[in-house]
């Protein structure tokens, strides 16, 4: 026998396996007591996890006081929300504020011409290119741009026509221009219509078309100056009005308004922006970006307007060199009364454009230096800006119409689009007719006359050539220049205005040049113009350099290694390149070809049988940022019209949509305007304005989102206040948090007479250490606080019956109203002191030698519940919490325990096994007996 296989003996008839564990079990005795032990310190460790999750929730809600700035709180109520609602954060300044919602965003939309099918015929378009917030030849004026920055007052004007009819027109909520124009051209009762000169585009042209022999009469009203701004009031004019030049530049005139918006690059890295010669061979460079002096601090931020330009170039001359503003350019005057040299201004590096952008790039052997125009004319755009900012060469251009009579005209280099269209069109004598296109990208002629082709050839200089319209002979009589691709994106532009405002955001992008070196960029809130960018990207080391493409829509990157492969740009994280439009490879590996264009113009390709649905399609697939559809509007014969809706809305959302050489007959369903807002006075002429390219105003109201919901011509009332209820609600939850901690505790640490039954902490001394400490810290004071309230009773906070902490509402608000810094203070106040290293090591003469950071946190000021945020983290932290700790003990003990357990279970397989062996051997004994018996008997039956 292996050993006892069933309960009973075979030879014996005892029940040996029982009897074998009834031994066991007694000898096991030691072994319970020890199982009970563990289940015991276990039963204290998960009531100690359980108080430790309820001081971490006391933990959160004591801190949250300071952290979530819960005594800052606010609330922000409109007297009528179905026209303004607001969010406050607790970064709001309480007040009461007053809004009139004058406009509300509005999003572009064009549609197009109506086609018979939307699925079955070909629209014949090679492409569609679109562009975004920019591209167009025309522009909206600002009245706050006029008068050399100082704008335009707005309020009300009256006007009477020739015929005497008499209108008072609301200029009070105009904001540009063409809004001033639509009010007189849409007023009843009078007659007139208003347009900007086209001879002076610098000023407005009023004309009476009432066929009246009276004068037309133009007056401020109601103490307003907005006739008089804009250069029309006139007690008495025959015919028409010609207002006084209102569109020039001035010392008050914002650098970001300068150059069609593309302002004047200023880079605040450079030790200089650009560099002055004097007359007496003197060398000058200006700096316009931020001054640092010693210690790294700003002694003078960047130039921003054109008196800080002339302030600058006058005090880093020396006074050498003087300057000025005269109408629509700067003049720089010479000081030093000398002749060696002529007056010259440079760039300050290669790849610069500050002078430039300001006008005053150049030479003059007198001195005096004027500057090129650096304004458009209302509504228009420079010249200076198309082909991407090389604009167009000053000469004479001949026009021979199609009759083979022929005309002349001289361009002038400084011109706005709309001069050139001026001068065309006085010098064609109303045969030949200057327009723009119909994409309002490029310039249209049109010959109305008939007989040969229209030719149009430079004679001197290049203009034709650069305005497009250069022509050995248009049969039809019509040149279309195509894109003149007008400037619109410059280094002075803020990364964060692009892509309709909404910025490229921060991250990192990997260049990988043609022979396979690379570097990462990093793209902080420390680059915030593409200037910037393109110095930090030149900046890397490989052979990829950066600047603005030359058609002055986006960011370049060319290869100048010629390493045979296409370089790259891969995202890191952020999805900068993404925003820049430079992620991917370049089509070839090329030189010369080698290069990655982030240029906003997106064409996308056509077949000529394309038909709607799949124009439709290929447009939303290219992922641009407008989207396409189809609408049937009903009508008979070509209900089928294509509808192009801008993804961002505003001004910055408009859509250029140019589709080449077929014409889609668009036409503007919806203009993208800016949502308008005035603040302040109930009267907007008296009040700020604002405008949005969304329905939502931000840090108007510091720490305030306004939302704009409906027009009103009554004031909205927005009161900001402190949010009581937030507050409470805060100090309840600390309250709650506070008596949950003490609920576990009583749980735990209890003795139940009856049953005799103990809690698992009973007696336990970390949990009165915990008990002491919340008790002492919440009945005490702050550290270092002064105030009117310096105990948390005073604020209607006080332990009550049970051991429970007790919060009186009514008081707490009686405190808070009375005091609230006091309040503040007495539950968030915080202040850490510095710290001081340790010293390891120290020279003969007691100096510090060597030394190690200190790791010990002390504070000047607590408030209470700070005091108890600390005490929590003292109990909970994972590093040397007191509870860690225990914890730490019972995992000890617990293992203890386990390992006796183990010695038991060992010594008790000893016995067992002992045991067995022993029966066995008492099995096996009597079996040998009853043989010996069994023979015997056999031997004496045979005798």
């Amino acid at each position: 026998m292996g050993g006892i296989s069933a309960n009973v003996g075979i030879f014996s008839g005892i029940d040996t396996k029982s009897l074998i564990d009834q031994l066991i079990s007694i000898e096991a005795r030691p072994k319970t007591l020890a199982q009970q032990r563990v289940i015991a310190l276990k039963t204290q460790q998960a009531a100690l996890l359980d108080v430790s999750s309820t001081l971490l929730a006391l933990k959160s809600a004591a801190g949250a006081f300071r952290t979530s700035k819960t005594f800052s709180s606010a609330k922000a109520t409109s007297s009528n929300p179905a026209v303004l609602t607001a969010v406050a954060s607790t970064a709001a300044v309480p007040g009461t504020y007053n809004f009139t919602v004058s406009r509300l965003v509005s999003t572009d939309q064009r549609i197009s011409r109506g086609f018979t099918d939307r699925d079955v015929s070909g629209v014949g378009a090679a492409s569609i290119t679109l562009e975004l917030g920019g591209g167009r030849l025309d522009s909206e004026t600002t009245l706050a741009s006029l008068r050399g920055g100082d704008g335009v007052g707005r309020g009300k004007i009256r006007v009477s026509d020739g015929s005497g009819g008499s209108a008072v027109i609301d200029l009070s909520t105009a904001v540009t221009v063409n809004d001033v124009l639509e009010a007189i051209n849409g007023a009843t009762g009078v007659s007139l219509s208003a347009s900007v000169d086209a001879q002076n585009g610098d000023r407005l042209r009023i004309v009476d078309t009432s066929g009246g022999a009276g004068q037309i009469v133009i007056e401020n009203v109601f103490g307003s100056s907005a006739a008089s701004d804009l250069g029309i009031a006139t007690s008495g004019a025959s015919g028409s009005v010609v207002g006084s030049v209102i569109n020039y530049i001035g010392e008050n005139t914002a650098l970001s308004t300068l150059n069609d918006g593309t302002g004047v690059t200023v880079r605040s890295s450079a030790a200089s922006d650009l560099k002055i010669t004097a007359r007496d061979g003197s060398v000058h460079s200006v700096r316009l970006g931020e001054v640092i002096g010693t210690g790294g601090t700003v002694t003078q931020t960047a130039a921003s307007t054109l008196r800080d330009v002339i302030e600058r170039i006058e005090a880093q001359t020396g006074g050498k060199v003087t300057a000025e503003v005269v109408n629509d350019r700067i003049r720089l005057i010479d000081a030093t009364g000398a002749s060696a040299s002529d007056l010259i201004v440079e760039e300050a590096g290669e790849g610069r454009t500050t002078a430039k952008d300001l006008g005053i790039l150049g030479s003059s052997a007198s001195a005096t230096l004027d500057g090129r125009r650096i304004i458009s004319t209302i509504n228009s755009r420079m010249a200076s800006s198309l082909n991407g900012g090389s604009g167009v060469t000053a000469g004479s251009i001949s026009v021979q119409r199609r009759d083979g009579s022929s005309f002349g005209v001289a361009i002038q280099a400084d011109m706005s689009i709309a001069d050139v269209i001026y001068t065309i069109n006085q010098a064609g004598g109303g045969t030949v007719v200057a327009s723009l296109n119909k994409a309002g990208n490029g310039l249209k002629i049109t010959d109305s006359t008939t007989g040969g082709d229209l030719i149009i050839t430079d004679v001197i200089g290049t203009a034709a050539a650069n305005l497009g319209i250069e022509t050995s002979g248009a049969s039809n009589g019509v040149v279309d220049s195509g894109n003149l691709q007008t400037r619109y994106i410059a280094g002075a532009t803020r990364l964060s205005d692009l892509n309709a405002r909404t910025g490229v955001g921060t991250g990192s992008f990997r260049i990988v040049d043609s022979t396979g070196a690379s570097s990462s960029v990093a793209v902080d809130s420390k680059i915030k113009t593409l200037d910037d960018l393109v110095a930090l990207i030149n900046s890397r080391p490989t052979a990829i350099r950066a600047r603005i493409n030359d058609q002055g829509d986006g960011l370049l990157l060319e290869d100048t290694a010629n390493g045979g492969q296409a370089i790259r740009v891969e995202e890191i994280g952020g999805g900068v390149a993404r925003k820049l439009g430079i992620l991917g490879s370049s089509a070839s590996g090329v030189a010369g070809s080698n290069r990655i264009d982030g240029s906003y113009e997106k064409t996308i390709s056509l077949a000529a049988t394309d038909t709607l649905d799949q124009i439709v399609t290929k447009i939303n697939n290219a992922g641009v940022f407008a989207t396409a559809s189809v609408i049937n509007d009903g009508s008979a014969g070509s209900p089928f019209r294509l509808s192009f809706t801008s993804k961002h809305s505003g001004s910055v959302g408009r859509l250029t949509i140019d589709s080449g050489d077929l014409d889609l007959g668009l036409s503007a369903l919806t203009v993208g305007r800016d949502a308008v807002a005035f603040y302040g006075a109930a009267d907007p002429a008296q009040a700020v304005l604002l405008t949005s390219s969304t329905n939502t105003l931000d840090n108007v109201i510091g720490g305030v989102t306004i939302d704009l919901n409906a027009t009103s011509a009554t004031s909205v009332e927005l009161v900001v206040a402190r949010d009581t209820a937030a507050i409470e609600t805060a100090v309840k939850v600390f309250v709650e948090s506070f008596n949950n901690v003490f609920a576990r505790i009583g749980r735990y640490n209890t003795y139940n007479q009856e049953t005799n039954q103990r809690g698992p902490l009973l007696g336990d001394a970390t949990i009165e250490q915990i008990r002491r400490g919340l008790v002492s810290a919440v009945q005490g004071s702050p550290q270092g606080v002064d105030g009117q309230f310096t105990r948390l009773f005073q604020v209607g906070l006080r332990i009550g019956e049970g051991g429970k902490l007790q919060f009186d509402a009514e008081r707490f608000r009686t405190a808070l109203e009375a005091d609230p810094e006091s309040v503040q203070n007495l539950f968030a106040a915080f202040e850490q002191a510095p710290t001081q290293d340790q010293v390891l090591l120290t020279d003969a003469n007691g100096n510090p030698i060597a030394t190690t950071p200190s790791t010990t946190t002390t504070y000047n000021v607590l408030g209470v519940a700070e005091i108890i945020k600390n005490l929590a983290e003292s109990f909970t932290n994972a590093a040397d919490g007191v509870l860690t700790r225990r914890k730490t003990t019972l995992d000890s003990q617990i293992e203890q325990q386990n390992s006796r357990i183990g010695r038991f279970d060992e010594s008790l397989e000893r016995k067992r096994a002992r045991l067995e062996a022993q029966f066995l051997a008492m099995e096996r004994a009597i079996a040998s007996l009853q043989g010996q018996q069994s023979a015997l008997g056999s031997i004496q039956r045979i005798g």
